[in-house]
C-alpha cells in the first residue's frame, strides 16, 4: 500500500504540472492580447459607416436580413501594399473599387457538403488609388443576415499575426484536448490489455476530448486557412457534434456500473437516425444540414438530461465510488455549464464575437482535468493490483526451485486438455539415482541435480511443449505443437544436452533422465495415456539402471 501512495504521489504532481503550465501559457497568450497591442497605426477599421443606395447606414456586424449593396468611401487612405481584409460566415459576396468588380466569393461545393461553407479568411488586394469600395452581400439562407467580421484595411501579415494570436488560446485548449484524448485512448489499449477496471471507460473519454477538440478548433480558423477548404471543415464540424452526444452518456453508463442501460440503447437509435437523415436529407438537397442542426442539439440536451440521471441515480443506491461520484459530479457539472451557455448563446445570437464554443472548452478542460486525473490514479492503484495478483498467481503456480509450473499448474491443465477434448503427447519423466546424490553428497547436491534436469527439459521442449515439475525428481512435459516426430526430436536434444553437462560440469553421479511417452487422442481417455507413459518411462529407467551396471 505504501508503494502505490508513493507511486501515485509522484504522478499526480506530474499531470498537474502539465495542466498548469498550458492553463499558464493561456494566460499570457491573453495578457498579450491587449486591445490594441498588435494593431499598428496604419491600420484601418470598416466595420462601421456603410450605406446602401438611401444613405442608411450600417454596421457590417449588424446587418438586417437580405441582400444589401453597401458602399464606404476610403479617400484618403493609403492602401498600397495593404489589403481589405475580412471574415466571412455563410455569406457570398462581391468586391467593387471604383465601380469595378476586384473580388467575389460564392464557391461551388459538393452537395453532399450542403450549401453552408462555414466561415472563411479573405485577404483582397486593393488598386491603387481606390477611393470607394461596394460591397454587394447574399446570405445563404433566405431570413438570415450576412455575417462579416473584423473587417479592415492592413497589411495582410499583421492581420494574420494578430489572427493567430487571438486564437492562440482557443486553439492551446484544443490541443490539450486533443493530446489529452489520444493519452486516454492509449491508456484504454493498456488496460483492455490488463483486464482490470470495468469502470474506467478511457474510450469514451479518450474519443470524447478528441471530438470536442475538432469541433472547437474550427473558430480558430486555421484548419480552414490550412485546407482552403471551408465546407470540409464546416461539414466535419456538424459530424462531429452529432456523435459527441453519445460519449458523455456511455462513460457516465461505464462508470455507474450501468453498461447494459436502455438509455444507452435509445441514445444509439437517436444519433444513427440523426446521422443517416441528416447525410440522405443534406445530400437530395430534401433540407439542409444547417436546418438540421437543431436537432443534434436536441439530442445533446437529451444526452446531458441522461449523463445527470445515471450519474444521480448511481450516487443514490451507492453504486459508485463515493469520491468518483463527487469528481464525476463536478466535471460534469462544469462541463454541463458551458454547454448549456454555449447552446443558450447560439440560439440567441449565431454571430456572438466569442464564437460558439467558448464556454464549452472551459467546461470540458475542467471536465477532463478533475476526472483524467481520477482515472489516472485508479488505472496506476489498479494496475499495482493487477502486478501483485499476477505475482501470487506466478507463486501458487510455479515451482519455486526450478521455476518450472508444478503439479497445481499441471492438474489445472490436465482439466483444460478434458474439456477442449485438445490432442496431446504426455511425456514422463524421472531422474535418476538422485536418492544417493542427496543421501551421499547432500541436498544442495540433489537439488543441483534436479535444477539442471529442469533446465534442461524445458530448452528442449521450448518449441512443442509445457514442462511441469510434478514431485521430487518426477516432471512431465504436455506436447501440444507436434506429434511422434517432434517429440522424439526432442528427446534426442535432451539426451544431447545431458551429456554436455555431464561433460562440462562433472557431477559427481552423472544425470541420467528416464523418460516414456503416450499420445492421447481424444476421446480417448487422458488417464489411460499417462498411464502408459508412466510405464514406458518406468522401462527406460529399468534399462538405463541395468546399461549402467553392465557398464
Amino acid at each position: 500500500m505504501d508503494k502505490q501512495k508513493s507511486y501515485i504521489l509522484q504522478i499526480i504532481p506530474d499531470v498537474i504540472a502539465l495542466f498548469v503550465i498550458t492553463l499558464l501559457m493561456i494566460f499570457a497568450a491573453l495578457c498579450l492580447n491587449a486591445p490594441g497591442k498588435y494593431y499598428s497605426e496604419a491600420v484601418t477599421e470598416l466595420t462601421t459607416q456603410w450605406q446602401d443606395a438611401d444613405s442608411r447606414l450600417y454596421a457590417l456586424n449588424a446587418l438586417p436580413a437580405g441582400d444589401l449593396v453597401l458602399t464606404h468611401g476610403i479617400s484618403g487612405i493609403d492602401a498600397e501594399n495593404q489589403r481589405l481584409c475580412l471574415k466571412s460566415v455563410d455569406t457570398f459576396f462581391t468586391v467593387s473599387a471604383d465601380g469595378v468588380v476586384i473580388y467575389s466569393y460564392a464557391p461551388e461545393q459538393p452537395q453532399f457538403l450542403g450549401r453552408s461553407y462555414g466561415m472563411y479568411l479573405h485577404m483582397i488586394s486593393l488598386p491603387p488609388g481606390t477611393k470607394e469600395l461596394t460591397l454587394s452581400v447574399h446570405p445563404i439562407f433566405p431570413d438570415t443576415s450576412a455575417t462579416l467580421k473584423e473587417v479592415a484595411i492592413e497589411d495582410a501579415g499583421m492581420y494574420m499575426g494578430d489572427l493567430y494570436q487571438k486564437a492562440l488560446p482557443a486553439y492551446s485548449v484544443c490541443l490539450l484536448m486533443f493530446m489529452f484524448g489520444v493519452m486516454m485512448l492509449f491508456m484504454g489499449i493498456t488496460t483492455r490489455d490488463l483486464k482490470i477496471g470495468d469502470d474506467l471507460n478511457f474510450f469514451a473519454l479518450g474519443t470524447f476530448s478528441i471530438l470536442v477538440g475538432l469541433w472547437s478548433v474550427n473558430e480558430t480558423y486555421l484548419l480552414q486557412v490550412i485546407t482552403q477548404f471551408p465546407a470540409l471543415i464546416k461539414f466535419l464540424n456538424y459530424m462531429c457534434l452529432i456523435f459527441i452526444a453519445y460519449l458523455p452518456v456511455s462513460f457516465t453508463a461505464s462508470a455507474t456500473n450501468h453498461k447494459n442501460t436502455i438509455l444507452l440503447k435509445i441514445l444509439q437509435c437517436l444519433i444513427t437516425a440523426n446521422f443517416v437523415l441528416t447525410l440522405v436529407l443534406n445530400a437530395s438537397g430534401i433540407c439542409d444540414i444547417y436546418y438540421l442542426l437543431p436537432v443534434s442539439q436536441a439530442i445533446i440536451m437529451v444526452a446531458v438530461c441522461m449523463t445527470i440521471y445515471l450519474l444521480i441515480r448511481a450516487i443514490r443506491k451507492k453504486s459508485i465510488k463515493r469520491q468518483f461520484g463527487r469528481t464525476l459530479l463536478f466535471g460534469m457539472g462544469a462541463a454541463v455549464i458551458g454547454v448549456m451557455a454555449d447552446l443558450i448563446r447560439y440560439i440567441r445570437n449565431r454571430n456572438d464575437m466569442l464564437g460558439t464554443s467558448a464556454f464549452t472548452r472551459i467546461g470540458v478542460l475542467l471536465f477532463l482535468f478533475v476526472v483524467g486525473i481520477y482515472l489516472i490514479r485508479e488505472r496506476n492503484r489498479l494496475t499495482l493490483e493487477h502486478d501483485r495478483a499476477q505475482v501470487m498467481e506466478k507463486m501458487a503456480y510455479s515451482d519455486g526451485l526450478t521455476e518450472l509450473k508444478n503439479r497445481i499448474a499441471f492438474n489445472e491443465k490436465e482439466k483444460e486438455i478434458r474439456q477442449n477434448a485438445i490432442a496431446c503427447m504426455i511425456i514422463q519423466f524421472d531422474i535418476n539415482l538422485l536418492k544417493r546424490v542427496n543421501d551421499v553428497y547432500g541436498h544442495a547436491e540433489g537439488d543441483r541435480h534436479i535444477i539442471a534436469a529442469a533446465h534442461i527439459l524445458r530448452d528442449s521442449f521450448a518449441q512443442i511443449g509445457i514442462c511441469y515439475r510434478t514431485g521430487g525428481d518426477e516432471f512431465i512435459v504436455v506436447v501440444e505443437q507436434g506429434g511422434q516426430a517432434e517429440t522424439e526430436q526432442a528427446i534426442a536434444e535432451m539426451q544431447k544436452m545431458v551429456d554436455n553437462y555431464n561433460e562440462n560440469e562433472h557431477p559427481p553421479v552423472p544425470l541420467q533422465i528416464a523418460y516414456g511417452y503416450a499420445a492421447y487422442d481424444p476421446p480417448d481417455g487422458l488417464t489411460e495415456a499417462e498411464r502408459l507413459a508412466d510405464e514406458r518411462m518406468y522401462a527406460c529407467k529399468k534399462k538405463m539402471k541395468s546399461d549402467s551396471s553392465t557398464s
